[in-house]
């Protein structure tokens, strides 16, 4: 079955998500693909939309907190009385989990209710519609993604560890300022490095001029160490974890925290 057969006569849901503000683009943008993709197959409604910002390897059958926007969809599209289908830009934003994947779509698939990729062009097989080449490709994508998360899972467990034989991210727990685009200490690192003074370095990264001082002495100290390399090495580690709890989307302490 094609993504526009597949359309017909359905009530569209669309589920759009990111794990992070900056990962894969906004949930504005994911939205916009997802509709130019329905007006190039066809579809003149209106979708019902469902969105949120949540790492896809949470499955809201474990907790009810994760993933809640998940989970109302899918409470709502087995519950409809029109014949629905689901929407999404690509089969990740559903689940980055092939365990998951099965848990999450096997309720729909009995229910005959498919999900549409856009960007892969596929519609995933119900009972009553199998479409084997797409029920094979599907977990493929779902295990690359989530094999992207347990490098990076892996990535940031190796880096903690070099980082501690070094003498990095040792002592009182660290901020990593999970939330802010821009990592504060590294942006610093690159305006005084820039030639801009403390003051306007404060202000530019809005920190306070305390904050500056303190992280230019704790970088001074690490170049001390080990120069530019070790600089490296700290803002490497500190990038990893950011990346890995954004992933996450909570906020760890620890290493021992990334193996839950």
């Amino acid at each position: 079955m094609t993504p526009k057969d597949a359309l017909k006569g359905k009530k569209v849901y669309i589920y759009a998500r990111v794990s992070t503000d900056g990962q894969e683009g906004t949930l504005p943008d994911q939205l916009k693909t997802i509709k130019q993709g329905l007006k190039k197959l066809g579809f003149k409604g209106e979708p019902v939309i469902f969105s949120e910002q949540f790492s896809g390897t949470k499955n809201p059958i474990e907790d009810e907190k994760f993933r809640p926007e998940l989970a109302k969809m899918l409470k709502e599209v087995q519950e409809s009385k029109k014949a629905p289908v689901i929407v999404v830009r690509d089969i990740q934003r559903f689940t980055r989990d092939p365990y998951d994947l099965g848990e999450l779509y096997n309720p729909l698939r009995r229910k005959n209710i498919s999900i549409i990729s856009i960007n892969e062009n596929m519609v995933l097989g119900t009972k009553k519609l199998p479409d084997p080449q797409a029920d094979l490709i599907a977990p493929i994508l779902v295990s690359a993604g989530g094999a992207e998360v347990s490098t990076r899972k892996l990535q940031t467990l190796q880096g903690l560890d070099r980082s501690k034989e070094k003498g990095i991210l040792q002592g009182s727990t660290i901020n990593f300022y999970r939330k802010e685009s821009l990592e504060p200490r590294q942006e610093m690192v690159r305006l005084l490095r820039a030639g801009i003074n403390q003051t306007n370095v404060a202000k530019r990264i809005q920190k306070s001029t305390s904050f500056v001082r303190k992280t230019r002495s704790t970088i001074n100290v690490l170049r001390e160490k080990g120069g530019d390399k070790l600089v490296d090495d700290y803002f490497d580690t500190i990038n990893l974890v950011r990346d890995f709890m954004n992933e996450k989307n909570e906020d760890i302490t620890g290493s021992k925290h990334l193996l839950e």
